[in-house]
């Protein structure tokens, strides 16, 4: 065997290094990759050795081989090269467009020689190395006549994120791999354009290069970056090596907790609601897949007032057992959907879990009676707090009130995760099922007939309601609409009216602008705009959509199995939440009688300051006979640091522990992910909370922080809705797509809109366009 090996051969031997292996593998994988030799490593060590009758074997060697009339690229292949601990990428010399075998034969020396540069002396210091560990072959490859080309990334490197990252430039991509030229670029992420370049290179191109490095970490059963090459007919990967610097950090994201705790998050609700969440969420994963490294305390945290879960330790639990590591994201429908959205890939690890997940599947097949039972005991128990004579309580017994309700809330809970969790995969499998028919489950009518399911729903009772309000005299309409809440009481005339009312307020009395956010007034506390919702709701007129029934569609056991899940966990899930908002939203009458005994010591001002301490901090206070800290300076801190990051935008995703930089967007065009189809122009009314609703006229573009059921009356004047949070099965998108009105959720910025900014919201592509004050509003 000659100093020069043919790439394409069966077997190689070590002495070829890792890049030439890696060419190897590709060609082996059915990868189109461009005609190369190798110069084994031996011949490098002649080189060291000053052999003078190297030059005339290696010249020989070129000869028989090599095509003169054809160009090559002549790149290192060193043992400690491409590895998976280390890449050395661009240590080494380069020469590309070489011809002729004298040119080639320099092109060698020239790698060689770079392995004693200074810099390279320096990275093998910094890996504890030296030159004589050092052994490089080196590749002639034939070079690609380029249109375009560039580098593709398998999974992103500095998120960790699971998407296909593509960089490229037109003609050749060396000056792009040495760092030289700024790249266009596309982010793909489950078939899915996440960043798209505008650019003259080809996008079904470059959809070419997606797929082809997905089959590439697919072969290798790893993350890998590859250089390719386009000729404008074919696309080559040049080579391929396994990426040595993916994100190893903690990953903070939003996509769970703008569904369960949206908005801006005070000290003492912090404090009580991340305990009480994640200790139920190691719980779920432990019934799942069996013993977990993950803790309750490191599952999530709060950034600027807002919280955030680490995905990066639930990901790499489901990792640890084959799944893939989106997969709670994916359960609860927040991530949106692709053509190549991961599946799961049993493992040894899997296996060794099975029997955990097989009893935790025959469990939850079977769950939602058991669930329906328990939720009845949960609500017994929680009817069972005296809240409103919380103020007759002395600070121990308020203490003890106050753990023995977390320990119920908790438990509620518990069910308030794994409801929505098994509609969504219930939800995943009747649409599977239907589309294997020709059904698109978002015309089909899941919940037909299942009329309990408007016991949780405000809307319908307050349609009612405005029915009995617009049947009254209009006189006594005035006079309502003037009054307070307690002459109201007093009114002569509208018995049967005012008993449908308080009925109204004690069935819903415990909703807010936020069901996860105590400190909010709920309803009950504010009789006055329940008043103004009955005189101001507007019914729905929107044109019916015919859907398809239940009857219509050829169901067998196993299909009519999957539908009625997916009806019950639907149902259920209504019926959790109003339960957990219910049973939340006491804790607030025992801290508020908390923070009253703190005002009559004279530590606070108010009693609502309670809320910006912590739960540890309210306990110590009221066990102390004198103040451990400066309340009051702590309360104005922390005040002050939220009215200062309320309307900022964060980003969805945060790496490692430290809260970003903030910064000011750009809000020529706001950016999010479209949730109900539509276009609508229209004045933006911007809604922080209750207090702001009585703004909101027909035909306004509602613009919210998130939102919660609470909220649902507002969706009957919107003419389109834009949410700074929420996904696919959130509240605002539900029923705006019951409503037939456009929607956007996850609009980073949209909070920073202002008041009668005319906008223009595409439900579609998900983007909201802002124009001038000026501009005529219609329709379209």
């Amino acid at each position: 065997m000659g100093l020069l090996i043919k790439i394409q051969n069966g077997r190689l031997p070590e002495s070829v290094g890792n890049k030439a292996l890696n060419i190897h593998r590709l060609q082996k994988a059915g990868i189109r990759v461009p005609a190369a030799f190798v110069c084994d490593w031996k011949a490098y060590h002649r080189y060291v050795n000053d052999d003078t009758s190297l030059v005339d074997e290696l010249r020989l060697d070129l000869s028989r081989n090599l095509d003169p009339d054809k160009r090559y690229a002549v790149r290192s292949s060193a043992n400690i090269e491409d590895s998976v601990d280390r890449s050395f990428a661009g240590q080494f010399k380069s020469v590309l467009n070489v011809q002729g075998v004298d040119n080639i034969l320099q092109a060698i020396w020239s790698v060689w020689s770079s392995a004693q540069a200074p810099a390279v002396k320096a990275y093998l210091d910094r890996h504890q190395m030296n030159s004589r560990q050092l052994s490089m072959a080196v590749i002639i490859q034939e070079m690609v006549n380029a249109q375009a080309s560039g580098v593709a990334l398998s999974r992103n490197p500095v998120t960790g994120a699971d998407e296909v990252v593509v960089e490229a430039v037109q003609g050749l991509g060396e000056a792009l791999v040495q760092g030289e030229v700024t790249p266009q670029r596309w982010v793909n992420k489950w078939g899915n354009w996440i960043v798209k370049a505008d650019s003259d290179i080809p996008l079904d191109m470059i959809a070419k290069v997606v797929e082809k490095t997905r089959e590439i970490s697919k072969k290798f059963k790893a993350h890998v970056d590859v250089e390719w090459a386009y000729d404008g007919k074919d696309v080559y990967i040049l080579q391929s090596r396994e990426i040595t610097t993916l994100n190893q950090r903690n990953v903070y994201s939003n996509h769970i907790s703008k569904e369960m705790l949206p908005g801006i998050i005070k000290p003492l609700i912090a404090s009580i609601n991340l305990p009480l969440v994640c200790t139920m969420w190691v719980r779920f994963l432990k019934e799942m897949i069996g013993e977990t490294r993950a803790t309750a305390e490191e599952l999530a945290k709060t950034f600027y007032y807002r919280v955030y879960f680490n995905m990066g330790v639930l990901g790499k639990v489901f990792e640890d057992v084959g799944m893939p590591a989106e997969s709670v994201e994916l359960m609860m429908g927040v991530l949106p959907d692709g053509v190549t959205k991961p599946s799961m890939k049993p493992t040894m690890k899997t296996m060794l879990r099975l029997p955990n997940m097989i009893r935790f599947a025959v469990e939850k097949w079977n769950f939602a009676k058991p669930m329906s039972s328990t939720l009845a005991a949960l609500r017994e128990k929680l009817n069972s707090f005296q809240y409103r004579s919380a103020n007759e309580l002395p600070a121990d017994e308020l203490i003890a009130e106050t753990e023995r309700l977390y320990s119920v809330v908790q438990d509620v809970a518990y069910y308030n995760i794994v409801g929505p969790i098994l509609m969504g995969m219930f939800n995943s499998g009747l649409k599977y099922l239907l589309k294997k028919q020709g059904v698109e489950f978002t015309n089909f009518d899941l919940m037909e007939g299942y009329a309990d399911l408007e016991k949780y729903d405000p809307k319908t009772h307050l349609h009612e309601l405005n029915r009995e309000f617009t049947a009254l005299d209009p006189a006594l309409r005035r006079k309502i609409g003037e009054a307070t809440y307690a002459e109201f009481e007093q009114m002569e005339g509208m018995k049967n009216f005012q008993e449908k009312v308080v009925d109204f307020i004690e069935r819903f009395g415990h909703l807010s602008d936020s069901g996860n956010d105590f400190s909010a007034t709920p309803w009950r506390e504010a009789p006055e705009m329940v008043l103004k919702l009955v005189a101001d709701f507007t019914p729905m007129h929107t044109e019916e959509k015919i859907k398809i029934r239940p009857s219509d569609v050829k169901m067998g056991p196993f299909v009519r199995a999957i539908y009625h899940r997916a009806r019950d966990f639907r149902f259920l899930r209504e019926q959790v939440s109003s339960l957990y908002t219910f049973g939340y939203g006491l804790f607030r009458y025992y801290y508020l009688e908390m923070g009253q005994i703190l005002v009559r010591r004279g530590w606070l001002d108010d009693a609502q300051d309670v809320f910006y301490l912590t739960d540890a901090q309210v306990k110590a206070a009221l066990q102390s006979l004198e103040p451990l800290t400066d309340y009051r300076a702590l309360i104005a801190y922390h005040k002050a640091e939220i009215e200062r990051y309320r309307d900022i935008p964060l980003p969805p995703i945060i790496y490692g522990g430290e809260p970003p930089p903030v910064q000011d967007p750009s809000l020529d065009k706001l950016i999010g992910i479209p949730t109900s189809i539509g276009h609508f122009t229209g004045r933006v009314v911007v809604v922080h909370g209750i207090q702001d609703f009585p703004k909101v006229k027909q035909g306004d573009v509602l613009v919210i922080p998130y939102s919660d059921v609470g909220w649902t009356p507002l969706f009957a004047r919107a003419g389109a809705v834009v949410s700074e949070s929420g996904g696919l099965l959130s509240h605002s998108s539900i029923v705006a797509r019951e409503y037939n009105i456009p929607a956007v959720v996850s609009a980073d910025g949209a909070m920073l809109l202002k008041d009668d900014t005319i906008v223009t919201v595409n439900g579609h592509t998900g983007e909201v366009f802002i124009h001038s004050q000026e501009l005529t509003i219609k329709a379209e």
